[in-house]
């Protein structure tokens, strides 16, 4: 765990706009205390408008990998 795959950098890039190209609502998540908060939302959204949505969980809400200047 933690470590970088080539393919995740430009996948992840390239993520949010292919979602929003077929038509899903996209809301990324950075903070772990808005978690609860936007996934409610997306599911109150999807379910009153009948849209897909994704809720995208950042590198740094799932603490996978270090950010910043240390080691």
């Amino acid at each position: 765990m933690g470590r970088i795959q080539p393919w995740q950098v430009p996948m992840g890039q390239a993520t949010p706009d292919v979602l929003r190209a077929m038509g899903v609502l996209v809301q990324r998540v950075d903070d772990p205390e808005l978690l609860p908060g936007e996934v409610d939302a997306a599911l109150r959204l999807a379910y009153s408008t009948y849209s897909p949505v994704a809720v995208l969980l950042s590198q740094k809400l799932l603490g996978a990998k270090k950010f910043g200047g240390t080691k």
